[in-house]
Formats: C-alpha cells, structure tokens, sequence
C-alpha cells in the first residue's frame, strides 16, 4: 500500500511547475497519503500553500557550500529517513537526488532508465517513457505507472498562489503607473523578460527593446520589462535601448512576480522560469529558444508561439558552454510577428 510518498525535484523554478502534474495526479489517485516534496528554498514558494502538498522539505544550497556542506546534508538525509516514506519519485534523475532518494529509506525508489549521473544506482524501478511523451511534464507523470496511475487518470494542473499582501503590493504599483486609467486596460500590457538563467539563453537587450518599440508604436501597448535577481541593470539596460516609454517591474520574490505576470496580457521571454510561470498561468507567450529544446523543456499547452533558433539544438553538455551565437541568429522581426499574431488572436477571442 502506498501511503507516504516523497517527490524529489529540486529546483529551478520551471522544472518544479513542469512536476506540478505529478502532486495533482499523487492527491487524486491517493487521497489519503502522505506527500511530501524535497526542493530548493530558491523554488519553495512555487509550492507554499498548495493543499495537495503534505509536506515541504526545503534544502538550503547555501548551507550545502564549504567545509560544512556535507554535515549539512548528512543531517538533512538523517531527518528525511525519520518522515518513513514508503515509495520515492525522482523525475530529477541527478546522482544528488538518487542520493535522497536512497536515503529516505523508500522501499520504491522510481526513477528513469536513463544513465545520468549515477542516478539509476539508486532506483529499483526504472522506467522510460513512450517517444510521444517529449515534454517534461508528460516524462514525469510517466514515472507514476509503476504506481498503477495510467495515462488517463493524470491531472496536469498547475496550481500557483500567493498571498493577499503579495497581491496588493503588485495592485497597488499597477494602480501607480497607470495601467488601470481609463482608456489603458490591464489587457494592454505586454511583459518583457530580458534574463535568463544561461548566458546562452539570453537574447540581446537591444533587440528586445527593438521588439517592444515595435508593440508600443503599432498597437499602443505598454511594456512592463521583468527582472529577478541580479538583473536591474540588464531590464535598465532595455528600457534605455527603447525610443518608447517602458516601466521597469519593482523587485518581486516569486509569489509577487506570479502575481504581476498574471495581469498581463502577454509575456515575451527566453527559456526561464516567468515563461513557465506565465504558462501555468494561462497567460500567453512568446519565447524564444536557442540551445534547448521547446519540445522538452518550452511553455506547456496551448496559446503560446515559440521562436526558435535556426541553428540545431546544443548538446546537454553544451548548454552551459556556449556563447550567444544561438540567440543572435533569432531576428527581431521572427518576434514581433509572433507577438503580432499572438496578440491579434486574443483580441478576436
């Protein structure tokens, strides 16, 4: 009988939302168990407050550097072990997390055929998923068939919350620049998210302000620019690029950001977490992809455009090694036209 279950998916922030299915189907099929999910505090708030959760387990990256690190994580095993849960589930498939895995003490440890990282020395249910499943999303419910969840009884929701302090902070800074004047309604704004985790996944600040200045002469939108750590002085660095007037986000934790992105009628980004936020959302995008996969890893469900780079897809060794020359062969007019188009049909909606 499964009665205790933990969910290891770590981080970052759109590869917790992609795993956000597997809670929902976990609360769905199994009413009663025990659920617990052991993430990052970087992306724990994506989780905070969700009722299909039992538990959050957060692990601190910082306390996991230096001379310390492994005390830490000792610890952090120990305490895991002592919640006793009976199967484990780790769509992370990193040697880390096959740790975790084997060190809760799980009976079932299901993972991915997959050789990475060492990751299958821990799993004793291995399983690959079909070739139609491509998507992230779609690999991770797959992990649920040794639990005899089969296709049809998945849930893919992606609930997100956040408070009500959070939700005025962001109503009151809309209120403040005007997006809610007569004559400027909330449907208007189109979000630009200049920053990306890679180096590599970033589009050049000029050209997205090129693509902005398009939106505000062509079709009178407002540009809100969005930033996360870190990156003031590149969402600057747009607004300064532009001939037209833009209004650079106030800085958000995640949940204020969630809720910021939700007013917005449109967001155009690269491969980073306020795409998937948005998408899990329901609010339309337009990314643009150099050398990852939107088959695996782009926004889930339908309204969205992607802009793909003409060059092949990098390696998964590759990723994090490559320059900028993927996200410089996306012109500027391939996005505006997405936008464009985009747009136009949620108008005639």
């Amino acid at each position: 009988m499964v009665q205790r279950i933990l969910i290891i998916k770590l981080g970052a922030v759109g590869d917790v939302i992609h795993t956000l299915p597997v809670l929902e189907t976990l609360r769905h099929c199994f009413p009663q168990a025990y659920i617990g999910w052991a993430v990052e505090e970087a992306a724990a708030p994506i989780l905070e407050g969700n009722p299909a959760l039992s538990e959050l387990i957060p692990l601190s990256r910082k306390m996991l550097r230096g001379a310390s690190g492994l005390l830490y994580f000792r610890g952090w095993l120990r305490a895991l072990h002592e919640k006793r849960f009976d199967t484990a589930l780790d769509p992370h498939n990193l040697f880390k997390s096959g740790v975790m895995a084997y060190g809760s003490g799980a009976s079932l440890r299901i993972g991915f055929k997959k050789f990475r990282e060492g990751n299958f020395l821990f799993m004793n249910r291995r399983i690959k998923p079909a070739p139609r499943h491509r998507h992230a999303v779609e690999k991770y419910l797959c992990l649920l068939e040794p639990l005899g969840i089969q296709e049809t009884q998945w849930v893919v929701r992606f609930p997100l919350n956040w408070g009500s302090q959070d939700g005025g902070r962001i109503e009151r800074f809309w209120e403040q620049e005007g997006f809610d004047r007569p004559g400027v309604k909330h449907d208007e704004v189109v979000a630009i998210n200049p920053g990306a985790s890679w180096p590599s996944k970033r589009w050049m600040p000029e050209r997205f302000a090129r693509v902005a200045d398009r939106l505000v002469k062509e079709r009178g939108n407002r540009i809100l620019i969005l930033w996360g750590p870190g990156e003031r002085p590149l969402a600057e660095r747009v607004a300064r690029s532009m001939s037209e007037k833009a209004v650079i986000a106030p800085e958000t934790d995640l949940k204020q950001l969630t809720a910021l992105i939700k007013r917005c009628r449109l967001l155009v980004t690269g491969d980073t977490g306020p795409l998937h936020i948005a998408a899990a959302l329901g609010v339309p995008t337009v990314s643009l992809f150099g050398p990852s996969d939107p088959g695996r890893n782009g926004p889930y469900g339908h309204g969205h455009a992607i802009v793909r780079s003409p060059l092949p897809p990098a390696t998964h060794w590759q990723k994090k090694e490559v320059g900028d020359r993927w996200m410089k062969a996306i012109s500027v007019e391939a996005v505006v036209e997405a936008a464009m188009n985009l747009l136009e049909n949620i108008v005639k909606r």
